[in-house]
């Protein structure tokens, strides 16, 4: 039997809102997604019986700062979480080997675990001679959370609502550089998002729930917000700092990724945004920063030699 590997990459979201607080705990939210080059990696391995999963940090590394004390217990990791789903879906007896090479910072709101389990889906698919159909692997990851989807479809920009899990393909924007800026500190995503609608009066009605234009970054410039603000810079205030300093630099449009704590900024001008980065990487309270495309297409499962 075959291995298989597939890159993960990370995402921003251009904006996001919170729009209700279900009784279940869960959110509402209305964003838009857009994938960026910064890339975990799982590797699915034919092995005997069970699911024996390893991580370790990329050895090059990002310059985003030393992520090797948090990829966390293996048990609740995302993408055992995802295996354990396949397996379940598929009715499919366990006996692989996933190694996950990571890249994206956690706590970020960067979508690494969430892409990290959508790879799962995928290449776990591949390896078993897809017993699962693509709209089977996209509601297998609304299970296991609510920016999964996003990661199974295969867009790169995609409208996203209820809790991340109804998605509207969108536009292509044209090709950018986005400045990927990661604080030392980091913030749950589930601690956001309480104190976060804690402090709204929600419901509230959805705003971009429409055909909006995503043809230009000036346009969506316009469009940019993320309630996680309320508290990020609260947290942080040296984020705000960092903030301005990526306006300063020339981005079309800035703010934070998602949930968490990171922020990014889109240029249209590669030198603008190695410069940028340059800055920010430098500032009180940043771990790292880089530069990284937007995609036009996302990785899809590749065959790999095997030694196992």
């Amino acid at each position: 039997m075959n291995s298989f590997s597939i890159a993960c990459p990370a995402k921003v979201n251009l904006f996001l809102r919170i729009v209700a607080r279900e009784d279940s705990g869960y959110h509402q939210i209305e964003t838009l997604f857009q994938a960026v080059g910064l890339y975990d990696r799982i590797d699915a391995h034919p092995a005997g019986d069970g699911i024996d999963f390893e991580a370790h940090p990329a050895e090059t590394g990002t310059g985003l700062g030393d992520i090797t004390a948090e990829i966390g217990d293996p048990e609740v990791n995302s993408v055992v979480r995802a295996a354990r789903s396949f397996y379940e879906a598929a009715r499919i007896e366990p006996a692989v080997r996933l190694v996950l090479t990571k890249a994206i910072p956690a706590g970020t709101g960067l979508g690494g675990a969430s892409s990290d389990a959508a790879g799962t889906l995928a290449v776990l698919n591949a390896l078993h001679g897809e017993p699962l159909r693509h709209h089977q692997i996209i509601r297998l990851g609304a299970w296991i959370g609510s920016d999964v989807p996003f990661f199974c479809t295969g867009l790169t920009t995609a409208l996203g609502w209820g809790r991340g899990e109804r998605l509207l393909e969108r536009r292509l924007p044209p090709a950018a550089q986005v400045v990927v800026v990661v604080p030392e500190a980091r913030m749950s995503t589930s601690t956001a998002y309480r104190e976060v609608s804690a402090r709204l009066k929600l419901p509230v009605p959805p705003r971009w729930l429409r055909d909006i234009e995503t043809g230009d970054w000036e346009g969506l410039a316009d469009l940019q917000e993320n309630d996680f603000e309320l508290i990020a810079f609260e947290q942080m205030p040296a984020l705000q700092g960092v903030r301005e300093a990526l306006d300063e630099a020339g981005a079309v449009t800035a703010g934070l990724t998602g949930s968490g704590l990171a922020l990014f900024g889109v240029f249209d001008d590669g030198e603008r945004a190695a410069d940028a980065a340059r800055v920010a990487g430098a500032m009180e309270g940043v771990a790292g920063a880089l530069v990284v495309p937007t995609l036009s297409e996302m990785p899809t499962v590749q065959r790999i030699d095997s030694d196992m």
